[in-house]
Formats: C-alpha cells, structure tokens, sequence
C-alpha cells in the first residue's frame, strides 16, 4: 500500500512538472492577427488563412489565430503601434507608412533596382542578420516578402514621358514616391490605398503608383485606363508579433508557429503576390486597359533624374546607421539574386 502511495505521488509530481514546463497542453491559446487588407485580398486568401490553418494544425487545436481583417484594430499607419500596445497580437505591417520607425529597411523603397516581389524579398533576407535586424528588434518577426514592382496606372491619359506628368496629380503611397512624382514635374497627393479608386473616378487625382496587383483588391479595374510599366519599386511588407505576447507563449507553441512562420514562408507569400501581379496584368488587357512600355531613351532620362535619391539616402541616413555599406549590400544582392 506505501509503494502504492509513494508511486502516486511521484506520478502526480511528474505530471505537474510537465505540466508547469509547458502549460500550452492545459490551455488553448488564441491569437489575434490584424491587417487593413479586403478578405479578397491575395495575402488573406493564400497567406493569412493558410498560415492560421497550419498553426492550428500543427498545435492540435491548441494554437488558434483569429483574423482580423480590413483594419478593424489598425491602418496602414498605426498597426506598428497596435503591436506594440497589443491591441493586435501580430500585425501586418508597411513600414514606408510609419517614416523613421525602420530606417535601415527604408532602402528598399529606392528605384530602380528589384525587378519582382520575390526579387526584393531574396534580398531581404539576404542581408537582414548584419544589415537590418536593428529595426525589428521591438518586435518577433514572423516573415518579410514584398509587393510587386509599381506601375502608373492613368485614366485621362496614359503617362510615358516626363513631359506628360507635369501638373498631373498622382497619388503617392510613401515619401519616395512623392519625391519622384515632384522630380518628374508631377503633383503628389497622398491617400490611402482604399480611396484610391473612387478618387480616380471622381478626378481628385489622375494617375497612381501601384502593382497590377492591386488592381481587383481595390477595384482599380474598373477605372484604369492606362498602365505605364515603370517598375519602379516594390513595397517593403512584414508581419510582427508583440515581443511581449511571444515571450510569453510556452515552448510548445513557440515551436508551431516557427516552423509554419519561416523564410520560405515568406518567399512563398511574396510568390503569391508575383502570381497575382501576371494574372491580374492579363485580365487588365482583356478588359481593354492600354499598357505601355518606357522607351530607353526616356527611361535613361528618368533614371537620371531619380539617381540623387540614392546619395540623398546615404546624406540622409549616415549619421545614425551605416547607411552607405547598407545601400552597397542591397545593391550587391540585388545584382546576386537576380
């Protein structure tokens, strides 16, 4: 009856060990995800709910992740602080719409130098270990992909020379694209993306830098007339996690979402946007939007002009990180992982 007795208890000291070691077995974890994206979007439909769906998976149920869509808890502009404060738990986040808060990542707006979404997420990570971590250190990175390469879509006429953006509104997403607008002669008129289409059809502006991806997402469709294909840059993305919510999750669960939330994870979500970008390009013809093409002369004219901006980069930046060895880095990878 005592070794009875004495097996029992050290049954139930072992159970409890294990159980304190990894409380996840006791209680289901829920996660909040937010983005200001339509649930039509590409990243929702091919990204956010598989990523979701594969957690919960891999954890038994134990780890769920609940999708808060079309910026019910941040916009573009605040979700980084929604992280931080934890009003979302893992967030997607634009770093061009939070200027100074990523300053090394910021490289990436400049153009000229990616030629697809996969392109500038290869580089990213390329260099992220030695060049760019600094900026993320606040937060658990769960992955980085980028958007497609912007074009200017148009609807009065289409834009193929600089001649033809002076006095033109066009609407900018990030500071480096109001800066090309203006060097191109242009007027820069910054909006959210959600405005965008009604603002073309009403005239508030005329034109706009973004993918063929974002064409159906947010109904450009329906009222492009012109794209010119400037490739001019991508859009730097990332998903975060409140540093303080990952700390806090048992081992268990750290483990699960580091398996699904990889590299690979991210290249595959900057794929999806790639494949996004063709097929939307193809429905554009189909639906008698006019495309165009730079001559080499008038881009050799526009890559001159946009040539400061990577000197005003390095000037601008120097003093508070290595901004030239950075730049040097991304541009030698770009060159490597073409």
């Amino acid at each position: 009856m005592k070794k009875l007795i004495k097996f029992g208890v050290v049954l139930f000291i072992g159970m409890a060990f294990l159980m304190g070691a990894d409380p996840a077995m006791a209680k289901n974890i829920e996660l909040k995800f937010a983005h200001f994206m339509p649930t039509t979007h590409v990243q929702h439909i091919k990204v956010f709910v598989p990523f979701a769906k594969k957690v919960a998976k891999l954890s038994n149920g134990k780890v769920t992740i609940k999708i808060y869509p079309t910026g019910q808890l941040g916009n573009p502009k605040t979700m980084v602080d929604s992280i931080r404060m934890g009003i979302t738990d893992i967030g997607f986040v634009l770093p061009s719409y939070v200027p100074g808060r990523f300053k090394r990542s910021s490289v990436f707006e400049l153009p000229f130098v990616f030629n697809s979404a996969t392109h500038v997420t290869k580089v990213f990570y390329d260099i992220y270990d030695k060049y760019l971590s600094e900026d993320y250190k606040d937060f658990k990175v769960l992955w980085v992909l980028s958007a497609p390469l912007s074009q200017v879509h148009s609807v009065s006429r289409p834009l193929v020379s600089i001649a033809d953006f002076k006095g033109r509104k066009i609407r900018s997403g990030n500071s480096m694209e109001s800066k090309a607008i203006k060097l191109l002669g242009g007027n820069p008129v910054g909006m959210p993306i959600s405005e965008l289409s009604i603002s073309l059809q009403k005239g508030v502006v005329d034109g706009c830098f973004t993918p063929y991806a974002a064409l159906k997402s947010y109904k450009l469709i329906d009222v492009s007339k012109y794209i010119t294909e400037f490739n001019f840059s991508g859009a730097l993305m990332c998903v975060l996690m409140n540093k303080k919510k990952w700390d806090s999750l048992p081992a268990s669960a750290k483990k699960v979402i580091d398996q699904v939330a990889t590299r690979e994870f991210g290249l595959m979500a900057a794929g999806a946007f790639d494949q996004e970008d063709l097929e939307n390009k193809e429905d554009a013809h189909q639906r008698g939007i006019k495309s165009y093409k730079l001559s080499d002369a008038e881009r050799s004219k526009i890559k001159e002009k946009f040539s400061v901006f990577y000197s005003e980069w390095v000037g601008k930046n120097q003093s508070k990180i290595p901004a030239q060895k950075i730049l040097d880095a991304m541009l030698e990878s770009a060159k490597k992982n073409q």
